[in-house]
């Protein structure tokens, strides 16, 4: 065959980014738009292996599931629905789905022990990541399967947040009108007008699980860069935290909240076209905020040894009590309680030193000096 008639190679970074492009633009992202259907139902999963999909598949998934008005989260591949006696509907068009494989220098896909470590004479092997595409079906184009049943949940999705502000102890301050997290030494608060500014429970804890996104990047935490008003480490992190709410909404069964995006549609846009792996990485820092802020992550209390995953693997922050949990060790019990006990600790230590800041000052700003603060200090 020769060139000119071969196939164009597909790049699939290229077409992920592509996708979401449009859908900012649109105002149609995850995060642009009421997600009551998805939040009924949940993250988007696998049908038959009950996974929650992560990363960029969990928003390809809610925005289709949102434009269809679907109210199931199962989605399935076509050998999926075939082996469990079912068939897809004729005309049924499926929608992509992205996963890494490894590769080795041949180009050979290595699993388990060899994808990784040193060979036979101590050389560290090289490992490519390829990016793949799979097609899924949604469960309302397969014939033959269970219908979705809506999860009975032992808990409600405001004892949820609840439950994580008890368990997580951020430092939340109340008044003013705008949302936001002020970060840096003396900060780290979370500031949220009062309750009567919202008009539901449910748009104060939508709310609330946005700047806990920004919460969780703190040095201390995940350790994220902050950026001044403007700047593309800014809009960077506004990408995470509203990936992260989109999220970590539809995991809790909340709504997720609309806010003004405006401002940061055109920064998002310009950082997605200059970099096509930016919402790989903006999905996957999202997906370690939900899972640190639900309890999936924990910070091992000796910070060289940077993040732990959690065994058992927490559900939600708010199931804990509706399912008999594995036992733990009494070492990584104990860390768990000494971690929580510094954090709060901490917590006290620094209310003290540096006492509550007048909303005034952060929302408004005196001159130029109190602006180039704000600027650098706070995110929305």
């Amino acid at each position: 065959m020769s060139d000119a008639k071969k196939p164009a190679k597909r790049d699939l970074y290229q077409e992920v980014t592509d996708k979401l492009i449009a859908a900012i633009e649109a105002g149609t992202a995850p995060w642009q738009r009421p997600w009551q259907h998805v939040a009924s139902a949940g993250l988007p999963m696998n049908g038959a292996t009950a996974r929650e999909y992560n990363g960029v598949n969990a928003l390809l998934l809610m925005m289709m599931a949102q434009a269809e008005g679907f109210s199931d989260n199962r989605w399935f591949t076509f050998k999926q629905a075939s082996d469990l006696g079912a068939k897809v509907k004729k005309g049924s068009k499926s929608t992509p789905v992205y996963f890494f494989k490894m590769l080795n220098a041949r180009g050979v896909e290595v699993e388990g022990a060899s994808a990784g470590g040193a060979d036979q004479n101590g050389k560290e092997r090289r490992q490519i990541p390829f990016l793949t595409e799979y097609r899924v079906f949604h469960a309302t184009q397969i014939e033959g399967i269970e219908p979705f049943v809506q999860p009975e949940r032992q808990w409600t999705p405001l004892q949820a947040v609840q439950e994580m502000v008890e368990r997580l102890q951020p430092d939340i301050r109340y008044g003013g009108d705008r949302a936001f997290y002020a970060p840096g030494p003396g900060r780290g608060y979370i500031q949220m007008p009062p309750d009567r500014a919202f008009q539901t429970a449910e748009a104060a804890a939508g709310v609330l699980c946005h700047e806990l996104g920004h919460w969780s990047g703190s040095e201390q935490k995940l350790n994220r860069t902050f950026g001044a008003w403007g700047t593309d480490a800014y809009a960077a992190e506004e990408l995470r935290a509203e990936i992260c709410s989109a999220m970590l909404c539809a995991q809790l069964g909340i709504a997720t909240p609309i806010d003004n995006h405006a401002a940061y549609v055109g920064a998002w846009v310009k950082k997605l076209r200059g970099d096509k792996f930016e919402i790989f990485r903006a999905a996957k820092d999202a997906r370690r905020m939900v899972d640190y802020l639900t309890g999936r992550l924990v910070l091992d209390p000796k910070p060289d040894e940077g993040m732990v995953p959690e065994s058992p693997p927490a559900l939600s922050p708010s199931l804990a009590h509706t399912r008999e949990m594995e036992p733990v060790s009494d070492a990584a019990a104990i860390s768990a309680v000494l971690a929580k006990a510094r954090k709060s600790i901490a917590q006290v230590q620094r209310a003290r030193r540096s006492g509550l800041v007048h909303v005034a000052q952060v929302l408004e700003g005196q001159g130029a000096e109190m602006s180039a603060q704000v600027g650098n200090a706070s995110v929305i």
